[in-house]
């Protein structure tokens, strides 16, 4: 599979991701992919598996879209919103996944950059105030 091919059926399966259809990571993903973002850091798919069905224990209403993508030999990247509800509340992330491919076109690493401070972090009231205070503080210097 070539990897613009192992990239558009990453996203298709990404887009379509369910807390019922985490298995489906099993058919795109090496059992040893490593899987990191602001909040984890993880070696295996079942452990892969286990953040993205606890994002969809305390999320409601998940929605994942990626909007470009471009492949470079075997890597890609993509840009990605999700959408959900946290708590009652409206919630949304932006994002870029940088991915490798193995050779027979499965993820062996997925890298999520987004930044966890306002898009997540900056939710809690206090957290929250504290964020603001030193962002103005250094936007301010």
């Amino acid at each position: 599979m070539t990897p613009q091919a192992a990239l558009e059926l990453y996203i298709h399966t990404l887009e379509r991701l369910t807390g019922e259809s985490i298995d489906d990571l099993d058919h795109v993903c090496r059992s040893n992919v490593r899987f990191k973002d602001p909040l984890h850091d993880v070696l295996g798919r079942q452990a892969m598996k286990k953040v993205f069905a606890k994002l969809f224990r305390v999320a409601q209403d998940v929605n994942y879209f990626v909007h470009d993508h471009a492949v470079e030999g075997q890597h890609a990247f993509f840009h990605w919103r999700l959408e959900a509800s946290l708590s009652g509340k409206p919630w949304s992330v932006d994002g870029i996944t940088r991915v490798t491919f193995d050779e027979l076109g499965q993820v062996s690493d997925h890298t999520e950059y987004w930044d966890a401070a306002s898009q997540l972090y900056g939710r809690f009231p206090i957290v929250g105030t504290l964020l603001r205070f030193i962002r103005r503080r250094i936007a301010d210097a």
